[in-house]
């Protein structure tokens, strides 16, 4: 396996899904990890399941949508933390599964929103 002994990567929407499953394979090569998430309590919890010391991980509450909010928080990061080498850009959000002209177009915007952030 690819060794990423002390890399930072950056990995958002970080608590479930692709986002996790990067999460899972990037502590396995020794990274570094900033997990964030809009729901920090669920990222919480899935980073408890990586069994990482407190030195290999930081977890972030960060919606991706509030620009102001993402440049804070990486303006912000502790020294120790603030060099990422990889950034997972992963963020995403679902809203219904209906068919476009029967949804509701909050939903729709909502989605796309996430994805241009």
């Amino acid at each position: 396996m690819l060794s990423l002994e002390n890399q930072i990567v950056f990995i958002t929407g970080a608590s479930s899904g692709i986002g996790a499953a990067c999460a899972k394979i990037f502590a396995q090569a020794g990274a570094k990890l900033i997990l964030a998430a809009r729901r920090y309590d669920r990222l919480q919890e899935f980073a408890k399941t990586l069994n990482l010391p407190a030195d290999k991980i930081y977890l972030l509450q960060l919606d991706v949508c509030n620009r102001s909010s993402v440049e804070s928080t990486i303006s912000n990061l502790p020294p120790d933390w603030s060099n990422i080498d990889i950034l997972i850009n992963n963020a995403g959000l679902s809203r219904g599964l209906d068919k476009l002209y029967k949804g509701d177009i909050q939903d729709w915007e909502e989605m796309i929103g996430a994805i241009r952030c």
